[in-house]
């Protein structure tokens, strides 16, 4: 198991020398291994270890499973936190109760990594969890970019066991004679999770026998087409690469629906199912409309690249004052500023367009950018004027009169960065 940790945090940069790590333990099998397995790399990695126990208050025994977690970390000299979250509160419509939890559960997790200055939170997903999750995406409808599965890394998260099988972890646990817990709710057949663990598979290993090593290789498969390139579709139909990305980028979020323009028509992506919507054919508009919607969107689609200190404005729009620097910040508060280690690159300046999200900091999830100008009161004939400032992503940075975006946030070990000012 050690081996195989140490072969995925190489292979995917999940950590560097000097990190602080906060490790998610929640006293089950896959976080116990976690934290000792990252105990005995961390002298290797060069890495500090913390850790978290959530407790999430839905059973009546999650207090005393969190004390005795608690315990057994300070007893292997790791600090440890316990975290309550009030999973009612973040439940809404059409939210489940593992949902629920799970954000409630991650939102914990990054505040306490930012207070303890841990670039990096480890999660303690498995190979067999990889596997689960592409089987339910595929009986629920998804596209080669659900099929990539969980990610390796989405920052601040980390999974150093996402290549490690459920029965290895097992047999770690046995030979070092490790305690952990039972979580009944991962055999209660009123969740999916449970139902595709305990019934799914056992019926479709009886077809075949490796089916959970064939369902791991269609996701290496799907993360070598979605890598670099945009997928093959994307370039037969001519998409551009910023379009393919926004596509990928949304359905990873599995966040609500939303529709991205692209050449010949649209794509609709809901909750990580990608559908394209071609326009029919001998569409025709009023030549009028056709005009107006062709000067907005060669607005919209005009990025001005940034590469230096300087001034930028979208035509006669606002402009932004963006400074480049090395070290540390001189004075973090004066403007928003942002770790460039953290941001793909280049950095861009656009007009607002339509559907945009960003999520802002310390919030727990993106939020459509018109709401966002609407909560800050800012009037509605300046919008059209204001400066995005996006990353070669798509990620949308800053937009004056809101707060800044989470991606980004530097930290104490941040060394190239931007201030922002709106001029």
């Amino acid at each position: 198991m050690l081996s195989t940790m140490l072969r995925t945090i190489k292979e995917h940069t999940l950590v560097a020398a000097g990190d602080r790590v906060l490790v998610a333990v929640s006293g089950g099998p896959d976080s116990t291994a976690l934290l000792h397995g990252l105990l005995v790399l961390a002298p290797r990695l060069g890495l500090t270890l913390e850790a978290a126990v959530v407790d999430h208050g839905l059973r009546p025994e999650s207090t005393a499973e969190a004390a005795e977690v608690l315990e057994r970390c300070r007893a292997a000299g790791v600090g440890c936190a316990v975290l309550q979250v009030d999973v009612r509160a973040a439940r809404g419509r059409h939210v489940s109760w593992q949902d629920a939890a799970r954000r409630a559960r991650l939102g914990a997790l990054e505040g306490e990594a930012r207070r303890l200055g841990c670039p990096r939170v480890a999660l303690g997903h498995t190979a067999d969890d990889q596997a689960e999750t592409l089987l339910f995406r595929i009986v629920r409808g998804t596209g080669v970019v659900g099929l990539a599965g969980i990610p390796y890394q989405r920052d601040p998260f980390v999974r150093p066991l996402l290549d490690v099988r459920r029965r290895e972890v097992l047999a770690y646990l046995r030979r070092r004679r490790l305690p952990f817990i039972e979580d009944p709710s991962n055999a209660d057949g009123r969740f999916a999770r449970a139902r595709v663990r305990h019934e799914w598979i056992p019926a479709l290993e009886r077809e075949n026998p490796r089916l959970v090593e064939a369902l791991l290789a269609l996701g290496a498969d799907a993360r070598r087409a979605l890598a670099g390139m945009p997928p093959a579709a994307a370039r037969a139909e001519g998409w551009s690469r910023r379009a393919a990305a926004t596509v990928a980028r949304l359905a990873a979020e599995r966040a609500g629906t939303r529709t991205v323009a692209v050449r010949g028509g649209s794509v609709e992506v809901s909750y990580g199912r990608v559908q394209l919507r071609a326009l029919p054919s001998g569409t025709r508009r009023r030549v009028t409309a056709a005009v107006s919607e062709e000067v907005v969107a060669r607005r919209a689609a005009t990025v001005t690249e940034i590469a230096a200190t300087g001034t930028y404005q979208i035509g006669s729009g606002e402009a932004l004052q963006v400074i480049f620097g090395t070290g540390p910040l001189p004075d973090p508060g004066a403007a928003p500023a942002f770790d460039l280690d953290r941001l793909a690159l280049p950095l861009g300046l656009r007009a607002l367009r339509p559907g945009d999200r960003m999520r802002p900091r310390g919030g727990r999830g993106t939020r459509k950018l018109s709401d966002l100008l609407i909560d800050a009161k800012v009037p509605r004939p300046r919008r059209a004027g204001l400066p995005v400032l996006v990353a070669a992503d798509g990620t949308v940075l800053f937009v004056p009169g809101v707060r800044p975006a989470e991606a980004g946030r530097p930290d104490i070990r941040t060394t190239r960065w931007i201030q922002v000012r709106p001029q």
